[in-house]
C-alpha cells in the first residue's frame, strides 16, 4: 500500500472520529464525511465499504490503546490504580461517540457485540486481579468475594457509562471536568473499603484533581 493510500485512510479515520464526537455516529454518514474531506464518497468506501467497518476500526483502536494502558507495569497501589483510570478515561474521552452510541452499536452489529462481550470478560478479570493485588498489598480492609464483586461491578459500570452520564449531566463538553468528576467518584468508591494506607493515597490523588 502506498504512502498516499495510508495517508488517505488515516485522514478518513481521524475525520470520522471528529465528526462522530461532534454530531453523533447516527448523524454522520459517508456522504457527510466525504464532503468534509473534500472527496468523493467512493474514495471513502474504497477503504471502508460500510460504515460498520469504519466504526469497527475505531473500536479496535480504542481497545488496543486501552489494553496498552492496562498492560503497563506499575507498583500495586490505589494511587497507581486511579492514575491508570485517569489515562483510561482520557483515552475513552477521545472516542466518546462510541460510548454514547454503545447500545445501538451492540444491537446493530453482531460482530461488534461478540467482540465487546469477550473484551468485557477479559477486562473484568484484569480488574479483579488488580483489586486482589491491592488487598494483598494492604490497601483494602476486605477481600470477601461478595465485597470484591460489588466493587468490581461498580467500577466496570462507571467505566462503561461515565461518558453517557456526563453527557446527560451536561459535563461532556469539558473533557477535564467530566474526567475529574468521575475519577473523584471512583476514588470515593474505593475510599469505602480502603485502609488508612489506601486513604492516604486516595487523598493524594484527589488533591491533584483540584
Amino acid at each position: 500500500m502506498s504512502n498516499e493510500k495510508v495517508s488517505t485512510r488515516e485522514r478518513i479515520i481521524v475525520k470520522a472520529l471528529e465528526m462522530y464526537n461532534a454530531h453523533g455516529i447516527e448523524y454522520a454518514g459517508v456522504r457527510e464525511l466525504a464532503k468534509e474531506l473534500n472527496m468523493k464518497g467512493g474514495n471513502v468506501t474504497y477503504y471502508f465499504p460500510t460504515k460498520n467497518e469504519l466504526i469497527r476500526e475505531l473500536t479496535e483502536r480504542l481497545s488496543d490503546s486501552n489494553a496498552a494502558i492496562f498492560s503497563q507495569d506499575r507498583e500495586p497501589g490505589i494511587y497507581n490504580f486511579l492514575d491508570m483510570h485517569r489515562r483510561l478515561y482520557k483515552n475513552q474521552y477521545e472516542y466518546r461517540a462510541l460510548f454514547i452510541s454503545l447500545p445501538l452499536l451492540l444491537k446493530q452489529d453482531n460482530e461488534f457485540a461478540t467482540r465487546y462481550a469477550q473484551r468485557q470478560i477479559e477486562r473484568k478479570k484484569a480488574l479483579y486481579d488488580e483489586l486482589k493485588s491491592l488487598f494483598l498489598a494492604g490497601y483494602f480492609n476486605t477481600a470477601k468475594a461478595e465485597d470484591m464483586d460489588t466493587i468490581l461491578h461498580a467500577i466496570t459500570t462507571i467505566n462503561r457509562f461515565w461518558i453517557s452520564e456526563s453527557t446527560v449531566d451536561g459535563l461532556i463538553d469539558s473533557g477535564d471536568i467530566a474526567i475529574n468528576t468521575y475519577l473523584q467518584r471512583l476514588a470515593g468508591l474505593l475510599h469505602i473499603v480502603a485502609t488508612d494506607k489506601g486513604k492516604e493515597e486516595i487523598r493524594k490523588f484527589v488533591n491533584e484533581l483540584k
